[in-house]
């Protein structure tokens, strides 16, 4: 079984936190965003090689050639930093607190270590949690004949096992961390320049933008006229204001799992609860078809998706998440609420009666009902815009954008730049209706790494063992113009059909296990 790299020895001394008084620093690669997409991609920076990227032999012999001449094959010794206000997961801890958010929604082999998918579980059963990781029932006839259904990948997390391996998987991540805001970057490829909101100046040779997709609320037409003091948005603030719901009568507008997490918090809270949606709701275990990660239909997905012209993109990825949807366990919950008379659910259309000093009246179909509060759970309308960074960035580096998003190169590269990297959400019209997502933001960090060169050294000819992915035996072969037995990965993640079959998780308890001891 391939062992974890040099990286996963690391403790907390290797990461450090830079002061504002500090001047000007160099690196060789910046981050900007501490979230699951910045930590993915620093991960991706921070490992050499990743199990889901090669087969169990070939994982192997990227043990044995780390361990034979690691000097000579690994680029070893990056300076990496990462810049945010916050610390780790800091917005991601907040939103899942204020809406009290027990379980992930997306399965344990999507998490932000990308040497290996397995380290979610690994962590778990190192730590005694393995009671944190729910069988949802997402695996179904379908999924159960994929090796990785059998040992947990497909279970979901608690958020607090995931919020704890994160915080232990950045500790052991070699970086630097700067406390601030990234104002503007400036330069050129190999000498970039970002200035930071404290009037501090890093110079590094390639930037990873890992940043979500913020833009104005998106407010139903029919209530666009009530006040704020009666109505708000579900993630204003991180969802500050949902602490207001107290023993009060509720509207919550939206039809995906944000509205009905809203309704459950407003019940804990003895609210009178009306959940209204312009469609019935639909359920379904991930807010995408689990075909778009199964990794045997997955490439055949992201391939039609590449195909489609970019001013459709949008249509494309909006039918893929379907306009919201709810997983089966909060629907089951749902409709024993409204069995017992605890929450109304309606489908129809919404119309504003009147606005009172501390209620507001509200139409829905033919029906006046009388409100305290209204909370919008409908999402954001997506504005790339709205990000001062991306602002400025577009003033000194233009770049298309389309419907809110960025138009990437096909390696995730701004504009002209190729040493300007985006991913996360920012990233979705290159990467698919899953980018904001744990399983997209982790295809995104591969394509990263791979245009980044990180991962060179595993296609290195000069000998037959360092050549990772090619056939030990070719040299015995005279004439022969074969270069690989296995399959080999473009810069965009892109597999040839020969190893697709068990790049993944062809011995998924075997990587479990050398998980299990990279983390001991």
């Amino acid at each position: 079984t391939a062992q974890a790299p040099l990286s996963h020895s690391h403790t907390e001394a290797s990461r450090c936190t830079m002061e504002p008084s500090q001047p000007c620093l160099n690196f060789d690669v910046c981050i900007i965003g501490a979230g699951p997409a910045g930590l993915a991609a620093l991960s991706a920076v921070c490992e050499p090689y990743s199990l889901d990227q090669l087969s169990p032999a070939q994982g192997d012999r990227a043990a044995q050639a780390r361990r034979a001449s690691r000097a000579n094959l690994l680029k070893e010794g990056l300076r990496v930093c990462v810049v945010d206000p916050e610390s780790w997961l800091n917005t991601w801890h907040r939103r899942f607190k204020a809406l009290n958010i027990g379980w992930l929604r997306s399965p344990a082999g999507a998490q932000p270590d990308l040497f290996d998918p397995a380290a979610l579980l690994a962590f778990a059963h190192l730590h005694g949690r393995a009671d944190e990781l729910l069988q949802s029932g997402a695996v179904d006839a379908e999924l159960k004949s994929l090796p990785e259904s059998q040992n947990g990948l497909w279970n979901l997390p608690s958020n607090r096992l995931f919020e704890d391996f994160c915080t232990d998987l950045a500790n052991r991540l070699p970086h630097s961390f700067i406390r601030s805001g990234a104002a503007s970057i400036q330069g050129e490829d190999g000498a970039f320049s970002v200035k930071l909101t404290d009037g501090r100046v890093l110079n590094a040779g390639t930037v990873v933008v890992a940043l979500g997709v913020p833009g104005l609320p998106a407010v139903p037409q029919a209530l666009k006229d009530v006040p704020e003091r009666l109505m708000f948005h579900s993630d204003f603030q991180l969802g500050a204001r949902l602490r207001e719901l107290e023993k009060k009568r509720v509207l919550v507008v939206g039809g995906g799992l944000t509205a009905v997490q809203v309704a459950q918090l407003a019940l804990k809270r003895d609210c009178q609860v009306t959940l209204c949606s312009r469609r019935p709701l639909t359920t379904r275990h991930f807010d995408v078809n689990s075909r778009w990660f199964d990794r045997r239909h997955a490439p055949q997905h992201h391939f039609k998706f590449f195909e489609t012209p970019l001013s459709d993109r949008l249509k494309h990825i909006k039918e893929a998440r379907g306009g919201g949807s709810v997983p089966p366990m909060y629907m089951e919950e749902l409709r024993a609420a409204e069995a017992a008379g605890e929450v109304e659910l309606r489908c129809g259309q919404l119309s504003l009666e009147a606005v009172l000093e501390s209620s507001v009246e509200v139409r829905i179909d033919d029906r006046v009902q009388q409100f305290d509060v209204i909370v919008n759970a409908c999402g954001h309308a997506p504005d790339c815009k709205q990000i001062p960074l991306i602002r400025e960035l577009l003033q000194t580096a233009p770049a298309e954008l389309v419907g809110g998003f960025p138009v990437l190169s096909q390696d995730l590269q701004w504009g002209d730049l190729r040493n300007l990297f985006v991913v996360g959400a920012l990233a979705s019209l290159q990467v698919g209706p899953d980018a904001g997502n744990l399983m997209g933001i982790r295809r995104a960090a591969h394509i990263m790494a791979n245009a980044m060169g990180i991962r060179d050294w595993l296609q290195d000819a000069s000998t037959v063992l360092s050549n990772i992915r090619a056939n030990r035996f070719h040299a015995l072969c005279a004439g022969s113009d074969s270069e690989s037995e296995d399959s080999t990965v473009s810069a965009s993640g892109q597999e040839s059909a020969d190893d697709a079959g068990d790049t993944s998780s062809g011995s998924e308890m075997g990587k479990l296990s050398g998980s299990l001891a990279g983390h001991a």
